[in-house]
């Protein structure tokens, strides 16, 4: 499927299901039986506090089943794993959710996710009665949710007033003596515990709080001890979908809890909380609709938990910082100078590391998307991010097709080592031909690229064929005419080919040169035979002012990029003439190389600073 944006994904997958009208809603409990069929809402919330949600994600339904996951939770909490174990067991029934599952000898629930098990759970949240156990119920479940949830009576009345089955499961459990004391009071908690009403965005973010280990991702308060987590989702993973666990782990691959009021939670550890509502349900007592969307959201974005080793990585922005505050490695000409110090803000860098997930390309698309309103020239670096999975390779080609249809332009540098993200920008792009490019090394290139852009935007984008006058040389600058004449009089003009070495590195420094057409590169050797490019000069720009100075010799190699004229000059004549004039010329060039040095290392500052933080 052919992925536009994830919130746009979302209006299409709402759009495609509620044509689906299988199931029908629950009528056991008489207050269920008056919810519309025709409800449906999606809701996601990522670990870093991001909310998508579509269709009737705001309206209230009673939370039933899905709150056992995390009354369960509350119970390892209050009484420790040690106590409640004793009491709950952890073995998948595959059975319906009111089943009578009990351990033979013991009478032990099978597990915390059918009603046995859960009326245990509830009766081993702290308090003392039915009152002061949903109190604690509702100020955690308001934790998880990020906000207050309340019980609704008229729910509630109609779950107490058929609940024949449960109560009889109640005095069971207090036959075994696992209940103790009056089975009533844990009983009617239970009963206002699934009368809880919450939307699918609360669901969402509830499960999100699971994903991030117990934290809300938007309030930041921890609901839930981190070590009890693994708990709870393992029950979850093996349980929560009752006698079709089995085929919702096969399937989604995500821990998840359902509900009869209509609603589905799924959790993906570290990425996000899913939560889908739809009162129709199928024979098992799960929303048709809920399962439909997960199954299909959890394929279109490679979701299973078992299929990758995943890692949160909220610092998946390794540094963002605009064109403007770090320029390309190249000495251009004052007024290309000038106009790239303010249009350079148009140009977006991210530099990315780590994995690329879920969450973490929703971080960076969200981020890009925020950020690119006002630019036109977007720089994705992927250098230092060490896996794509496939979710993260639909939501970047989601917010590449985005920017493309608002007109910016898209450059992916260091991409080259990921071949199945490549391969999948090919597939996307097979017919549209509006591919980002993906063929810059590194970010350096790309920005060289994208100035470029700008200045042939602007008009100032040198003409090849015209040769850039002594008089704009930065190194002339404030140059009276008889110290130009005399400079030009020992200018001594050379033509280099595409790749032809200018210099040597260790070679002696003996000449200055003034480039008038072309580009030159330096480069440095590093290990392994490799080179990398350290400073590129276009014409109107100097390089090899060492020559200035007596016995020095050249640092780097300077190799023409491209055919290139530029006019060299030995200083050894200038400091051998006499005369003032010769001393100024000299003087001159020493004070523009030192000023033109000062605004090169401000330049550098600042790029480290915006690189450090």
């Amino acid at each position: 499927m052919r992925i536009a944006s994830l919130q746009h994904y979302l209006e299409q997958l709402q759009e495609r299901f509620a044509a689906l009208e299988s199931g029908s809603v629950a009528d056991y409990i008489p207050e269920l039986k008056k919810a519309n069929p025709d409800w449906f809402g999606i809701a996601l919330v990522t670990v870093d506090g991001h909310v998508y949600q579509v269709g009737d994600s705001r309206q209230p339904f009673s939370i039933q089943s899905i709150s056992k996951a995390f009354t369960y939770g509350i119970a390892l909490e209050d009484r420790g794993a040690e106590a409640v174990a004793a009491k709950i067991d952890v073995e998948p029934s595959g059975e319906a959710f009111n089943s009578i599952s009990l351990e033979p000898n013991t009478g032990r629930p099978r597990n915390p996710m059918i009603n046995a098990g859960a009326i245990v759970a509830t009766s081993l949240v702290e308090g003392d009665g039915a009152e002061s156990k949903i109190t604690r119920i509702l100020e955690k479940f308001a934790q998880f949710a990020g906000g207050s949830l309340a019980v609704d009576e008229s729910t509630y009345r109609s779950e107490k007033s058929t609940g024949h089955r449960n109560r009889a499961i109640a005095h069971l459990l207090r036959n075994y003596e696992i209940l103790e004391g009056d089975p009533e009071e844990p009983l009617d908690a239970y009963f206002r515990q699934c009368s809880i009403l919450v939307t699918a965005r609360d669901l969402a973010l509830m499960g999100a709080t699971l994903a991030n280990d117990g934290v809300n991702p938007i309030t930041g308060i921890r609901a839930l001890d981190s070590t009890l987590i693994p708990r709870v989702l393992s029950a979850m993973a093996t349980c929560g979908m009752y006698d079709y666990s089995g085929n919702w782990i096969y399937k989604v691959g995500m821990p998840a809890k359902s509900g009869v009021g209509g609603g589905i939670v799924s959790v993906l550890p570290g990425q996000l909380g899913l939560a889908v509502f739809s009162p129709r349900l199928d024979p098992k007592g799960n929303s048709v609709r809920g399962i439909a969307v997960c199954e299909v959201l959890s394929n279109d974005f490679g979701l299973h938990m078992l299929r990758t080793t995943r890692t949160t990585i909220a610092s998946v922005i390794r540094a963002r910082y605009t064109g403007a505050a770090v320029r390309a490695k190249v000495t251009r000409d004052s007024a290309s100078n000038r106009f790239l110090s303010e249009a350079g803000d148009r140009i977006l860098v991210l530099e990315l590391i780590g994995e690329l997930a879920f969450v973490s390309a929703e971080i960076v698309a969200v981020n890009a998307a925020e950020q690119m309103e006002t630019r036109s020239l977007f720089i994705v670096d992927m250098t230092r991010v060490t896996s794509v999975d496939r979710s993260a390779c639909s939501l970047l080609a989601a917010l590449f097709d985005t920017l493309g249809r608002d007109g910016k332009t898209v450059l992916v540098t260091g991409a080259k080592h990921h071949y199945h993200f490549i391969k999948h920008l090919k597939a996307h792009y097979r017919d549209s031909g509006s591919m980002p490019i993906c063929d810059y090394a590194d970010v350096d290139s790309a920005l060289e690229h994208a100035e470029d852009y700008l200045l042939r935007e602007g008009g100032l984008a040198p003409d090849p064929t015209e040769a850039v006058p002594l008089e704009t040389q930065p190194l002339c600058r404030e140059f009276r005419p008889e110290e130009l004449e005399l400079l030009q009089s020992l200018l001594r003009e050379e033509r280099f080919e595409a790749g032809q070495l200018i210099c040597r590195e260790g070679q002696p420094a003996e000449e200055v040169y003034f480039l008038t057409q072309g580009r030159v590169s330096v480069w440095i050797a590093i290990d392994h035979n490799r080179r990398r490019r350290m400073r590129t000069f276009a014409a109107g720009a100097s390089f090899g002012e060492a020559a200035l100075f007596e016995g020095y010799n050249r640092t780097a190699d300077l190799i023409a990029d491209v055919p290139t004229t530029a006019l060299s000059f030995r200083p050894k004549a200038l400091r051998e003439m006499s005369g003032p004039l010769a001393t100024r010329v000299l003087m001159g060039l020493l004070s523009n190389l030192s000023q033109l040095s000062f605004i090169w290392l401000a330049s550098l500052n600042r790029e480290i600073r915006m690189l450090a933080s």
